[in-house]
């Protein structure tokens, strides 16, 4: 059963471009050069007479004025990035009757797209000719009489209209291309020359020889650049580029250069094909046997999403085959095409085209073909085609191939004969190509990475992706290093209804430099069982300590001092936690001996229960855990603790008030005893009772500042605790060590971390927080801290005991001190691109300032980020002559342009205190809306120690620890991206977003 189109027919909106009775006219450009003037010719005497003199324009009668018709309006696509310049009249010239007076039309204002990304070449309009007509013959005007080039012409125009002859029927007008001037001898070609005139004048066009009436010419130019091809595209086509852009309903370039892209906010209407009448306009139609319709003259079709522009079309409806002819411009919501001839299936959705430039938005690609056939809805074919995701205007890579095969069914695509030109230059050629062309994944070569370290020399891989079911493929990626030999390594990845994970494997089968074999395991894993029951797995080993300094990349494993595994089995519902798992680690740093290495936890079980009461202000919540801490040097030991609690918080808008109760039991019992604790008990118990009352006040108003308005708040806050002291001498350290102190300190109820170290406490914190906050966005501008606990007693308890620990080599004091720091922090948002973080302490027992940094932030997205900071801390609690504890550190990071898309980018942290830098590196990067080059140059520390007095937990080292005396090394590291077609090198976004504070990795 055929489908039936309707087909509306709509009066033109065109008026005809002249008729058989009209006069010949002479334009010439105005004396304030604001328009152009067109006198009549008057009739000539006789045909004779016209063909032996020159021809020369008829006066105008007084007695009959011109009938001036309305002005023709061409539509056409126009660029909405830059205005429409005002151009040259178009005119169709006609033949001349003598029984008819002239009728003088108004210029016809053909508007054009311009190419908004590059400068285009000056030319001189391009007049539509009209063909030769039967009468008088055709009066032309002396060379010196010639209409001058508006001063206002600044872009070629090129126009294409039906001429209406004696029978008013449309004769095809055949339009020039233009070709650019590349010697001295195309610019003394006969015709119009133009060249650009001195800073902020206008272009200088002279005539050289008779005038050319109307036809391309080659236009002078200064620039020169060197390709070693032609260009793919040329400045004509770019142009139809630029208008196949503008009839898309969204810029596909136009967040190129933007991290995070916008969505496209349109509603696709490809759905309504099969409801929608074709729609068609024109200047003028013909119907044969009610089947067969032709169309002239201005062509304009519409169905749904899909619009068609063409000079003259045809169409069945019995077939519903629609013929195509002269400039046909065609668009969707999913594609725009220019060709010159097109024949479209409507209801088979196949087509044939020739000579066809394309835009597709999703990619984006856009691109070029000799001929295109649309077999189905899923398959088409190329011939002799050239892409690239460039920009118009822009060609630094293409794609060429003689064949082109594109199936949406399968999702992939294959080229025959394909080669690659990089700037002007081809640099790769491959007889064959297969590569996807939607998320579907298919078997093949990935690109190539490659870098050079002074461990393992020059590096280079070529991986290898297998696709060998739905839901498992792998990646084999063998690795050549110069210094080591090769290395095998793959990913396997699997899938199922419940579960996904990744293995990873790395065999080096002979070091050459340590004469052994050397490997690396991981493996990844979750799976989820139910709603509530999850599973994760994170389970590594490595054959020897220098593994990732002899073979890692120096990007992915930052100052990693060991190696962690770890699995679990955890469930959550409302009100409940539990979390059963094991864990161990594997010490990597030859400065890290094995005695310092943290327990296993063989195994790990947490309980949490916590429950609030609607009817009445009473929280209630246990902490329940078990844990078995297993080492080979060190003793090991169980442990259980139990902390039950209650709350009452009362709280109202402008205040609350969280007294709390706590019951904190712990229980050990020790085995392998160590030589030197053979006289500690092996059954160890401790039970504390803990209690706080939390409260503060919150004030507001709203300021003016400026000429912006804020809301200002003070929230003043007191907070006590108490906790009976206890001996915990005897208790190892199993998974304890001191919290970093900061302004959230001061609101703990323990100031150690882990259970088996518990505070003596009678103390009151008080602090004030002071903000300014905009209305509109919610958005802290400023925000202001400053707090201080005040002891009632000396604090007891300390970190160190009876038992070895790397975090007690040298016993800390006795806490007798009556004043904690003076902790203070500003954060201030001056713009949205500017922003200060700071913080100062302040001791009262050495009355100086023992802690403090400020880093100020610029971040102006998508590429301007600079970042600069100072730090320092220096050691109370243990003096040594050489200040090994103490930090004096300067941090600087920064991503910034330069010039022409080149950003330089890099990191410098220098210890002041030991004059030496502690990591650094310093590279170049090229981002633009095609492609993307990164080179950098790294100098790092691989040897790390733990500091012994340093605030972090047990197996976390700060990079302001590191031994000065530790190795170093560099490493040279390199990556181009071809945007939308491959990469090349390693991968830097995830490095840079480590290094850098407010790089953001770029989506494509």
């Amino acid at each position: 059963m055929r489908r039936r189109l309707f087909l509306v027919f709509l009066p033109s909106f065109y008026t005809p471009i002249g008729f058989a009775n009209e006069a010949a006219w002479n334009c010439e450009q105005s004396k304030d050069g604001k328009g152009w003037v067109c006198v009549g010719e008057a009739k000539p005497a006789d045909k004779a007479t016209e063909a032996q003199a020159p021809a020369q324009p008829a006066p105008v009668k007084e007695t009959q004025p011109p009938v001036i018709p309305e002005p023709i309006q061409a539509e056409r696509p126009v660029a909405p990035s830059e205005p429409v310049e005002e151009t040259e009249p178009v005119l169709a010239k006609p033949a001349v009757k003598e029984t008819q007076p002239p009728v003088i039309p108004e210029p016809i204002q053909a508007e054009r797209p311009e190419t908004p990304s590059e400068p285009v070449e000056e030319t001189e309009p391009v007049l539509a000719k009209p063909a030769e007509e039967v009468g008088p013959a055709e009066t032309e005007p002396a060379a010196d009489e010639q209409p001058v080039i508006s001063e206002q012409d600044k872009r070629q125009v090129v126009v294409k209209r039906p001429v209406i002859n004696d029978a008013n029927k449309p004769v095809p007008v055949e339009i020039k291309n233009t070709k650019t001037a590349g010697t001295a001898d195309t610019q003394q070609r006969p015709g119009w020359s133009c060249a650009p005139g001195e800073e902020n004048q206008n272009w200088s066009c002279k005539l050289v020889g008779a005038d050319p009436k109307g036809q391309a010419q080659v236009v002078a130019t200064d620039e020169a650049q060197f390709h070693l091809l032609d260009p793919a595209f040329d400045l004509q086509q770019e142009r139809i580029f630029n208008t196949l852009q503008t009839q898309l309903k969204y810029d596909p370039w136009a967040n190129c250069a933007v991290d995070v892209p916008v969505s496209p906010e349109f509603v696709p209407e490809k759905h309504l094909r099969e409801t929608s009448p074709l729609e068609v306009r024109s200047d003028y139609s013909e119907v044969f046997d009610a089947e067969t319709s032709s169309y002239f003259g201005n062509v304009q079709i519409h169905r749904a999403d899909q619009h068609i522009l063409s000079d003259a079309a045809s169409y069945d409806t019995v077939s519903e085959t629609l013929d195509l002819q002269g400039d046909v411009y065609y668009s969707e919501d999913e594609l725009a095409l220019y060709s010159d001839t097109a024949v479209l299936n409507l209801a088979t959705d196949q087509g044939r085209l020739r000579d066809t430039m394309f835009i597709s938005p999703a990619a984006p690609l856009r691109g070029r073909a000799k001929v295109v056939y649309r077999d189905s809805k899923t398959l088409s074919r190329y011939k002799d085609v050239a892409y690239t995701s460039c920009r118009p205007g822009n060609q630094d890579w293409v794609v060429h191939a003689s064949e082109l095969k594109l199936s949406d069914a399968t999702g992939k695509g294959s080229a025959k004969n394909a080669w690659l030109e990089f700037k002007g230059t081809p640099v790769f050629y491959s007889p064959y190509l297969s590569f996807p062309i939607d998320d579907r994944r298919i078997s093949g070569f990935l690109a190539p990475s490659f870098g050079n370290t002074e461990r393992a020399g020059f590096n280079f891989s070529v991986p290898y992706y297998w696709n060998i079911a739905p839901n498992y493929d792998a990646t084999l990626r063998p690795r050549y290093l110069s210094k080591r030999g090769v290395l095998l390594a793959g990913d396997f990845r699997y899938l199922s209804e419940i579960t996904e994970g990744k293995l990873s494997l790395e065999f080096l089968p002979d070091d050459s430099l340590q004469d052994r074999s050397r490997y690396f395991a991981r493996l990844l894993n979750s799976a989820r069982f139910t709603p509530h029951l999850t599973s994760k797995m994170d389970l590594s080993y490595v054959s020897d300590k220098d593994y990732f300094n002899d073979l890692g990349n120096a990007l992915s494993l930052t100052n990693l001092s060991y190696l962690h595994s770890q699995a679990d089995v955890s469930y959550n519902n409302e009100g409940v936690s539990f979390i059963n798992r094991v864990e161990n680690y594997q010490a990597i740093d030859k400065a890290i001996p094995q005695r310092n290495r943290p327990y296993r936890r063989l195994p790990q079980s947490i309980l949490n229960l916590n429950h609030s009461f609607d009817f009445m202000p009473l929280d209630t919540a246990m902490n329940a855990e078990y844990v078995f801490f297993q080492h080979e040097e060190l003793v090991n030991g169980q442990r259980f603790n139990i902390k039950p609690s209650v709350g009452f918080p009362l709280e109202t808008p402008g205040a609350f008030l969280r007294p709390r109760l706590s019951l904190q039991h712990t229980q050990y019992e020790l085995s392998e005893q160590q030589t030197r604790n053979l006289g500690q008990p092996d059954s160890i118990s401790r039970t504390l009772p803990i209690a706080s009352i939390d409260g503060g006040l919150f004030f507001e108003r709203e300021i003016d500042f400026g000429e912006s308005a804020y809301m200002h708040t003070i929230e003043p806050r007191l907070f006590y605790l108490y906790i009976p002291k206890d001996n915990q001498d005897d208790i190892p350290l199993f998974d304890t060590s001191l919290y970093d102190f900061n302004f959230s300190s001061l609101f703990r109820e323990n100031r150690f971390s882990g259970n088996d170290r518990v505070q003596d406490a009678n103390q009151v914190t008080a602090a004030v927080t002071s903000r300014l906050v905009d209305p509109e966005t919610g958005k802290e501008r400023v925000r202001f801290d400053i707090g201080e606990i005040f002891y009632f007693r000396d604090r007891e308890v300390g970190l160190c005991g009876n038992y070895y620990s790397p975090l007690c080599t040298v016993n800390r004091p006795i806490e007798t001190s009556s004043f904690s720091n003076l902790v203070s922090e500003l954060n201030v948002r001056f713009t949205d691109h500017v922003s200060v973080d700071s913080g100062v302490q302040w001791s009262p027992d050495v009355n100086d300032i023992v802690r403090g940094d400020i880093m100020l932030h610029y971040v102006n997205q998508p590429g301007e980020i600079f970042n600069i900071g100072y730090r320092y801390r220096k050691n109370t609690v243990v003096t040594f002559p050489d200040r090994r504890n103490d930090i004096i550190q300067s941090d600087i990071s920064f991503h910034w342009p330069i010039y022409d898309n080149w950003y330089a980018v890099g990191r410098w942290q220098y210890s002041l205190l030991n004059n030496a830098t502690r990591e650094s590196f310093i590279g170049f990067e090229k981002e633009n809306c095609c492609w993307r080059f990164r080179l950098i140059g790294r100098r790092w520390v691989n040897t790390a120690v733990l500091n012994a007095f340093g605030d972090t937990a047990l197996g976390n080292v700060d990079i302001a620890s590191l031994d000065p005396e530790g190795e170093s090394q560099t490493g040279v590291f390199f990556q181009i991206e071809l945007k939308g077609l491959t990469g090349v090198g390693e991968k830097l976004d995830e490095f840079f977003e480590q290094q850098i504070y407010g790089y953001r990795k770029p989506e494509r």
